[in-house]
């Protein structure tokens, strides 16, 4: 089936945004058509100091930006470009990489895994007192509820019939993901890292010397020096003392493994509340200890800088577990199991007569 290339930018009614530039390539591998080729022929808006490429996915015409930086600012001046510039949109994917916590009362979480959120927290917003920080907490000051429409969406999406198909969909493109990107000479850079890297260690054991021959690392309290904050757990002596054992969904997936059955990359999707803030989550305590004060499963740095100025959904591959031995392996792997599922959310919205976006009616009967 062949698609008219769109004539004009408020043919344009979802985008994807990305903070990081292997959470874009990634977006990139799962668009089925770019139509701006080589030149920009839509424009944007005087004042607009975004950049934009332009494609398809499905029947949806999509745009694509990438954060100039990381953060909350940067966020919201870039969906303010993106309001101006494409006066009709109506849907905004965040995708990209999180920090998730591991373990709750709902959620077994592993690397790989996606986080689709139901609300923000800006954990970080508030009043820093002598002896502790207490987050704003007024109606507000809050940014929990989605929107209607994005409401509505995630409603749908939650039903166990879509949440499986969405799941059995994301499998298939992420394969397809991985052949495309091996064709187009990436080699194996959005492979599955493998089982045992897939490490979690306890919230208590911190990412330091080990030998004990540091002055710093080696003091009774939680201190760590410079160097051991740029070393890698390797060096550092980090050992499978300190890991969590009998993860249950790790041992499935080695199983797979030796079965020689793709399934052991397959992501598994969670919906919860996601803590937005400007500072990069690197520790096990504060993860545990925020999940449950409030109620958070993972943790990002753009989402509250879009949540009130354009309809949003976020979707996170998880890139670590927000501790101190976060490092960047999972990254590439990650940000493509986020951009596929963003495809595969994509595919099942339809457009309206009046060009809103919806889930596609059948589905969202069944879910009712």
């Amino acid at each position: 089936m062949s698609f008219s290339r769109p004539s004009q930018r408020d043919d344009f009614e979802i985008a994807i945004v990305c903070a990081l530039k292997a959470e874009f390539d990634a977006v990139c591998l799962v668009v089925e058509e770019f139509w701006d080729g080589n030149q920009d022929i839509y424009g944007k808006a005087n004042g607009d100091i975004n950049c934009y490429r332009t494609g398809r996915i499905g029947k949806h015409n999509i745009i694509l930006l990438q954060l100039r930086q990381m953060g909350k600012a940067h966020a919201a001046a870039a969906a303010a470009g993106l309001r101006s510039s494409f006066t009709r949109l109506r849907l905004a994917f965040l995708v990209g990489g999180c920090a998730a916590v591991p373990q709750s009362e709902n959620a077994n979480i592993v690397l790989g895994d996606i986080i689709i959120s139901t609300g923000i927290v800006q954990y970080d917003f508030g009043r820093k007192f002598p002896d502790k920080f207490i987050r704003k907490n007024t109606g507000r000051d809050n940014l929990v509820k989605p929107c209607k429409e994005v409401g509505n969406i995630l409603t749908t999406l939650q039903t166990p019939d879509i949440t499986n198909k969405l799941t059995e969909r994301l499998a298939t493109l992420l394969i397809d993901l991985q052949k495309n990107a091996h064709n187009k000479g990436y080699g194996s850079r959005y492979g599955y890292p493998g089982v045992h890297e897939d490490k979690l260690y306890k919230s208590s054991y911190h990412h330091k010397h080990r030998d004990m021959g540091c002055p710093t690392c080696s003091m009774a309290d939680d201190s760590t020096c410079d160097e051991a904050r740029i070393t890698n757990c390797e060096d550092l002596g980090c050992g499978v003392a300190g890991l969590v054992a009998g993860r249950q969904r790790l041992e499935e997936k080695l199983q797979s493994c030796r079965n020689d059955d793709m399934a052991y990359q397959n992501p598994d999707i969670f919906f919860g509340l996601v803590g937005s803030g400007d500072s990069v989550m690197k520790s096990g305590c504060d993860r545990d200890r925020l999940a449950e004060e409030e109620g958070v499963i993972a943790f990002e740095m753009e989402a509250a800088g879009f949540w009130e100025d354009v309809p949003t959904l976020v979707v996170k591959g998880v890139f670590d577990y927000g501790d101190s031995h976060k490092n960047k392996l999972w990254h590439h792997f990650s940000s493509a199991t986020a951009a596929c599922a963003a495809r595969a959310i994509i595919e099942r919205l339809a457009q309206t007569d009046q060009r809103s976006t919806s889930i596609y009616k059948e589905e969202r009967s069944k879910g009712e």
